[in-house]
Protein backbone atom coordinates (compact mmCIF):
# COMPACT_ATOMS: atom_id res chain seq x y z
CA UNK A 1 0.00 0.00 0.00
CA UNK A 2 1.50 3.48 -1.08
CA UNK A 3 1.75 6.38 1.15
CA UNK A 4 -1.03 8.88 0.13
CA UNK A 5 -0.95 11.74 2.53
CA UNK A 6 0.73 13.94 0.29
CA UNK A 7 -1.95 14.47 -2.16
CA UNK A 8 -3.71 17.23 -2.34
CA UNK A 9 -7.82 17.72 -2.55
CA UNK A 10 -9.76 18.29 -5.56
CA UNK A 11 -11.00 21.68 -6.73
CA UNK A 12 -14.38 21.73 -7.70
CA UNK A 13 -18.02 19.87 -6.85
CA UNK A 14 -17.76 16.98 -4.29
CA UNK A 15 -20.59 15.23 -4.60
CA UNK A 16 -21.98 13.81 -1.27
CA UNK A 17 -23.63 10.24 -2.16
CA UNK A 18 -26.62 8.86 0.04
CA UNK A 19 -25.88 5.23 1.05
CA UNK A 20 -28.43 2.79 -1.25
CA UNK A 21 -30.00 0.73 1.16
CA UNK A 22 -32.31 -2.87 0.89
CA UNK A 23 -35.32 -3.14 3.14
CA UNK A 24 -33.79 -5.26 5.38
CA UNK A 25 -30.52 -2.77 5.74
CA UNK A 26 -28.14 -3.93 3.63
CA UNK A 27 -26.07 -2.20 1.04
CA UNK A 28 -28.20 -2.06 -2.42
CA UNK A 29 -25.23 -2.33 -4.78
CA UNK A 30 -27.18 -2.19 -7.92
CA UNK A 31 -28.73 1.42 -6.75
CA UNK A 32 -24.86 2.43 -5.82
CA UNK A 33 -23.58 1.57 -9.54
CA UNK A 34 -26.51 3.49 -10.92
CA UNK A 35 -25.63 6.29 -8.15
CA UNK A 36 -22.07 6.60 -9.60
CA UNK A 37 -22.61 5.94 -13.25
CA UNK A 38 -24.80 9.38 -12.88
CA UNK A 39 -22.46 11.32 -11.15
CA UNK A 40 -18.87 10.62 -11.98
CA UNK A 41 -18.59 12.60 -15.20
CA UNK A 42 -19.99 15.96 -13.28
CA UNK A 43 -18.17 15.66 -9.83
CA UNK A 44 -14.71 16.55 -8.93
CA UNK A 45 -15.19 14.47 -6.52
CA UNK A 46 -17.45 11.78 -4.62
CA UNK A 47 -17.97 11.61 -0.69
CA UNK A 48 -19.18 8.14 0.65
CA UNK A 49 -20.51 7.51 3.86
CA UNK A 50 -20.76 10.95 4.68
CA UNK A 51 -22.28 11.91 8.42
CA UNK A 52 -24.93 14.30 6.55
CA UNK A 53 -26.86 12.74 3.37
CA UNK A 54 -24.77 9.54 3.23
CA UNK A 55 -25.92 8.56 6.66
CA UNK A 56 -22.14 7.15 8.13
CA UNK A 57 -23.28 8.20 11.73
CA UNK A 58 -26.19 5.84 11.69
CA UNK A 59 -24.81 2.92 9.58
CA UNK A 60 -22.89 -0.14 10.93
CA UNK A 61 -18.96 -0.55 10.72
CA UNK A 62 -19.78 -3.80 7.96
CA UNK A 63 -22.16 -1.93 5.87
CA UNK A 64 -19.82 1.12 5.42
CA UNK A 65 -16.69 -0.94 4.85
CA UNK A 66 -19.05 -2.31 2.30
CA UNK A 67 -19.78 0.68 0.95
CA UNK A 68 -16.46 1.95 0.58
CA UNK A 69 -15.63 -1.58 -1.61
CA UNK A 70 -18.25 -1.00 -3.88
CA UNK A 71 -17.87 2.52 -4.48
CA UNK A 72 -13.98 1.41 -5.34
CA UNK A 73 -14.86 -0.72 -7.77
CA UNK A 74 -17.40 1.62 -9.49
CA UNK A 75 -15.44 4.81 -9.35
CA UNK A 76 -12.30 2.86 -11.01
CA UNK A 77 -10.10 5.28 -10.11
CA UNK A 78 -12.02 8.22 -12.12
CA UNK A 79 -12.44 10.57 -9.29
CA UNK A 80 -10.96 11.18 -5.75
CA UNK A 81 -13.16 9.42 -3.07
CA UNK A 82 -13.88 10.53 0.44
CA UNK A 83 -15.17 8.56 2.57
CA UNK A 84 -16.44 9.14 5.91
CA UNK A 85 -14.76 7.16 8.91
CA UNK A 86 -16.38 9.09 12.24
CA UNK A 87 -17.25 6.77 14.44
CA UNK A 88 -19.01 7.01 18.38
CA UNK A 89 -15.64 6.93 20.02
CA UNK A 90 -11.85 7.64 19.13
CA UNK A 91 -11.35 3.82 18.95
CA UNK A 92 -14.04 3.15 16.67
CA UNK A 93 -12.72 5.97 14.42
CA UNK A 94 -9.43 4.60 14.45
CA UNK A 95 -10.58 1.21 13.15
CA UNK A 96 -12.61 2.25 10.68
CA UNK A 97 -9.65 4.86 9.47
CA UNK A 98 -7.11 2.02 9.47
CA UNK A 99 -9.67 -0.90 7.31
CA UNK A 100 -9.33 1.86 4.53
CA UNK A 101 -5.99 0.66 3.35
CA UNK A 102 -6.96 -2.49 4.02
CA UNK A 103 -9.77 -2.14 1.49
CA UNK A 104 -7.49 -0.79 -0.87
CA UNK A 105 -5.32 -3.21 -0.89
CA UNK A 106 -7.76 -5.76 -1.17
CA UNK A 107 -9.05 -3.78 -4.53
CA UNK A 108 -5.55 -2.71 -5.37
CA UNK A 109 -7.04 0.21 -6.06
CA UNK A 110 -4.70 2.86 -7.50
CA UNK A 111 -7.03 5.91 -7.30
CA UNK A 112 -6.88 8.79 -4.63
CA UNK A 113 -8.83 8.21 -0.97
CA UNK A 114 -9.75 11.30 1.51
CA UNK A 115 -10.77 10.05 5.12
CA UNK A 116 -13.47 12.29 5.58
CA UNK A 117 -13.71 12.77 9.55
CA UNK A 118 -16.24 14.76 11.78
CA UNK A 119 -13.96 14.82 14.97
CA UNK A 120 -16.55 16.91 17.41
CA UNK A 121 -18.89 13.94 16.95
CA UNK A 122 -16.42 11.32 19.42
CA UNK A 123 -13.55 14.10 21.00
CA UNK A 124 -13.34 17.60 22.40
CA UNK A 125 -11.31 19.88 21.13
CA UNK A 126 -8.92 19.16 23.76
CA UNK A 127 -6.36 16.89 22.44
CA UNK A 128 -7.69 16.33 18.89
CA UNK A 129 -4.38 17.45 17.42
CA UNK A 130 -2.33 14.88 19.17
CA UNK A 131 -5.46 12.12 18.26
CA UNK A 132 -4.64 13.11 14.80
CA UNK A 133 -1.06 12.93 14.42
CA UNK A 134 -1.33 9.65 15.99
CA UNK A 135 -3.84 8.14 13.64
CA UNK A 136 -2.56 10.01 10.32
CA UNK A 137 0.47 8.13 10.74
CA UNK A 138 -0.60 4.98 11.17
CA UNK A 139 -3.68 4.81 8.31
CA UNK A 140 -1.01 6.97 5.59
CA UNK A 141 -4.25 8.23 4.13
CA UNK A 142 -4.78 12.37 3.39
CA UNK A 143 -7.70 13.39 5.81
CA UNK A 144 -10.43 15.93 5.41
CA UNK A 145 -12.25 17.74 8.82
CA UNK A 146 -15.82 18.21 9.04
CA UNK A 147 -16.80 21.57 10.66
CA UNK A 148 -20.40 20.25 10.47
CA UNK A 149 -22.59 22.30 13.62
CA UNK A 150 -26.17 21.56 12.30
CA UNK A 151 -25.33 17.95 11.87
CA UNK A 152 -24.47 17.80 15.56
CA UNK A 153 -27.64 19.93 16.74
CA UNK A 154 -29.74 17.42 14.68
CA UNK A 155 -28.22 14.72 15.93
CA UNK A 156 -27.04 15.68 19.52
CA UNK A 157 -28.14 18.78 20.64
CA UNK A 158 -26.51 18.78 24.00
CA UNK A 159 -23.13 18.81 22.38
CA UNK A 160 -21.23 21.22 24.41
CA UNK A 161 -19.25 22.53 21.60
CA UNK A 162 -20.15 22.05 18.02
CA UNK A 163 -17.42 24.34 16.15
CA UNK A 164 -13.58 23.59 15.83
CA UNK A 165 -11.81 26.37 17.92
CA UNK A 166 -9.87 28.33 15.19
CA UNK A 167 -6.53 27.76 17.13
CA UNK A 168 -7.48 23.85 17.39
CA UNK A 169 -7.75 24.36 13.29
CA UNK A 170 -4.34 26.22 13.46
CA UNK A 171 -2.60 23.40 15.01
CA UNK A 172 -4.40 20.96 12.52
CA UNK A 173 -3.29 22.67 9.40
CA UNK A 174 0.46 21.94 10.67
CA UNK A 175 -0.20 18.26 10.20
CA UNK A 176 0.65 17.74 6.69
CA UNK A 177 -1.62 14.79 6.16
CA UNK A 178 -4.68 17.08 7.09
CA UNK A 179 -5.57 18.42 3.41
CA UNK A 180 -8.82 21.03 4.32
CA UNK A 181 -12.12 21.79 5.70
CA UNK A 182 -15.32 21.03 4.78
CA UNK A 183 -17.11 24.23 6.48
CA UNK A 184 -20.66 24.50 7.37
CA UNK A 185 -21.23 28.02 9.94
CA UNK A 186 -21.41 31.63 10.49
CA UNK A 187 -19.20 33.35 8.18
CA UNK A 188 -17.33 34.90 10.20
CA UNK A 189 -15.63 31.89 11.64
CA UNK A 190 -15.53 30.74 7.95
CA UNK A 191 -12.79 33.49 7.83
CA UNK A 192 -11.03 33.06 10.91
CA UNK A 193 -10.27 29.46 9.83
CA UNK A 194 -9.07 30.55 6.68
CA UNK A 195 -6.51 32.93 8.46
CA UNK A 196 -5.35 30.21 10.78
CA UNK A 197 -4.98 27.95 7.54
CA UNK A 198 -2.45 30.85 5.90
CA UNK A 199 0.48 29.24 5.83
CA UNK A 200 -0.79 26.62 4.12
CA UNK A 201 -1.91 28.02 0.84
CA UNK A 202 -3.35 24.45 -0.90
CA UNK A 203 -4.93 24.05 2.26
CA UNK A 204 -8.85 23.36 1.19
CA UNK A 205 -11.81 24.95 2.28
CA UNK A 206 -14.95 23.18 1.30
CA UNK A 207 -18.77 24.70 1.82
CA UNK A 208 -20.61 22.64 2.70
CA UNK A 209 -23.77 25.59 2.61
CA UNK A 210 -25.06 25.23 -0.48
CA UNK A 211 -27.10 28.02 -0.75
CA UNK A 212 -24.05 30.08 0.32
CA UNK A 213 -21.60 28.81 -2.23
CA UNK A 214 -24.43 29.99 -4.89
CA UNK A 215 -24.59 32.90 -3.62
CA UNK A 216 -21.52 33.86 -2.57
CA UNK A 217 -18.55 31.93 -3.55
CA UNK A 218 -15.61 32.38 -2.67
CA UNK A 219 -14.43 28.80 -1.46
CA UNK A 220 -12.44 25.86 -2.82
CA UNK A 221 -15.22 24.18 -3.84
CA UNK A 222 -18.83 22.67 -2.52
CA UNK A 223 -20.11 19.91 -1.37
CA UNK A 224 -23.42 19.14 -2.25
CA UNK A 225 -26.04 16.37 -2.16
CA UNK A 226 -28.36 18.25 -4.51
CA UNK A 227 -26.13 17.64 -7.19
CA UNK A 228 -26.76 13.68 -7.40
CA UNK A 229 -30.27 14.76 -8.60
CA UNK A 230 -29.25 17.61 -11.29
CA UNK A 231 -25.44 16.48 -11.32
CA UNK A 232 -24.54 18.43 -14.96
CA UNK A 233 -26.50 21.79 -13.78
CA UNK A 234 -24.91 21.55 -10.63
CA UNK A 235 -20.93 20.82 -12.63
CA UNK A 236 -21.90 24.13 -14.90
CA UNK A 237 -22.79 26.35 -12.01
CA UNK A 238 -20.15 25.68 -9.64
CA UNK A 239 -17.51 25.94 -12.53
CA UNK A 240 -18.60 29.12 -13.27
CA UNK A 241 -18.55 30.14 -9.54
CA UNK A 242 -15.01 28.87 -9.19
CA UNK A 243 -14.03 29.95 -13.07
CA UNK A 244 -16.34 33.12 -13.58
CA UNK A 245 -13.58 34.24 -15.98
CA UNK A 246 -14.21 31.34 -18.52
CA UNK A 247 -18.03 32.72 -18.96
CA UNK A 248 -16.76 36.34 -19.92
CA UNK A 249 -19.29 38.57 -21.20
CA UNK A 250 -21.80 36.24 -22.72
CA UNK A 251 -24.90 37.52 -21.64
CA UNK A 252 -27.08 34.61 -22.90
CA UNK A 253 -24.64 32.15 -20.81
CA UNK A 254 -24.94 34.04 -17.75
CA UNK A 255 -28.19 34.79 -17.63
CA UNK A 256 -28.69 30.74 -18.41
CA UNK A 257 -26.49 30.07 -15.42
CA UNK A 258 -28.22 32.96 -12.92
CA UNK A 259 -31.57 31.08 -14.02
CA UNK A 260 -29.87 27.57 -13.12
CA UNK A 261 -28.36 29.05 -10.23
CA UNK A 262 -31.60 29.81 -8.68
CA UNK A 263 -33.44 26.72 -9.37
CA UNK A 264 -30.82 24.91 -7.31
CA UNK A 265 -31.30 27.44 -4.68
CA UNK A 266 -34.56 26.83 -4.50
CA UNK A 267 -34.25 23.03 -4.40
CA UNK A 268 -31.59 23.37 -1.87
CA UNK A 269 -33.89 25.02 0.49
CA UNK A 270 -36.46 21.84 -0.12
CA UNK A 271 -34.02 19.24 0.81
CA UNK A 272 -32.12 21.13 3.59
CA UNK A 273 -34.16 19.87 6.70
CA UNK A 274 -33.93 16.39 5.81
CA UNK A 275 -31.02 15.86 3.74
CA UNK A 276 -30.71 11.98 3.69
CA UNK A 277 -34.58 10.79 3.53
CA UNK A 278 -35.74 14.08 0.76
CA UNK A 279 -32.81 13.52 -1.66
CA UNK A 280 -33.10 9.66 -1.32
CA UNK A 281 -37.18 9.75 -1.77
CA UNK A 282 -36.18 11.96 -5.46
CA UNK A 283 -33.77 9.66 -6.63
CA UNK A 284 -36.19 6.78 -5.97
CA UNK A 285 -38.55 8.91 -7.98
CA UNK A 286 -36.30 9.29 -10.57
CA UNK A 287 -35.48 5.38 -10.85
CA UNK A 288 -31.74 5.66 -9.72
CA UNK A 289 -32.55 3.81 -6.64
CA UNK A 290 -34.73 0.99 -6.08
CA UNK A 291 -36.23 2.63 -3.01
CA UNK A 292 -36.08 5.66 -0.58
CA UNK A 293 -35.17 3.15 2.49
CA UNK A 294 -32.74 5.12 5.70
CA UNK A 295 -30.39 3.73 7.97
CA UNK A 296 -32.21 2.89 11.76
CA UNK A 297 -31.79 6.88 13.51
CA UNK A 298 -31.93 9.01 10.20
CA UNK A 299 -35.13 10.89 11.09
CA UNK A 300 -37.99 10.63 8.82
CA UNK A 301 -38.77 13.68 6.55
CA UNK A 302 -42.47 15.30 6.99
CA UNK A 303 -44.65 14.00 4.62
CA UNK A 304 -45.55 17.47 3.35
CA UNK A 305 -41.49 18.59 2.58
CA UNK A 306 -41.34 15.23 0.73
CA UNK A 307 -44.32 16.14 -1.36
CA UNK A 308 -42.51 19.53 -1.87
CA UNK A 309 -39.78 18.45 -3.31
CA UNK A 310 -40.86 15.40 -5.21
CA UNK A 311 -43.32 18.45 -7.15
CA UNK A 312 -40.40 20.99 -7.52
CA UNK A 313 -38.04 18.77 -8.92
CA UNK A 314 -39.22 18.13 -12.44
CA UNK A 315 -39.65 21.61 -13.02
CA UNK A 316 -35.71 21.52 -13.26
CA UNK A 317 -34.69 19.95 -16.58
Amino acid sequence: MFDQTGILPPEGLIIEAVTPLTPAGDLDAASLTRLVERVAAAADGLLVGGPEAGEGLALPPQVRLELLGRSLVEVKGRLPIFFGITGSTPEETRALALAVPEVMSRHDYQGQVFLADLPLWYHSNRGLPQFYKKLLQEAKLPLMVLNLPEVLRRRAFLFKHRNIRTQVLKKLTEIPAITGVIYQGELRRFLNYHLAAVARPAFAFYEADECRFLTRPGAWGVVSAGAQLYPEAWRQVSRACLHPEEVGEDFAARHHLWEESSRLVNLAGLYHPAPAPLVKAALAAQGILASDVTAPGTKPAPPPQRQKLLDFSPAIP
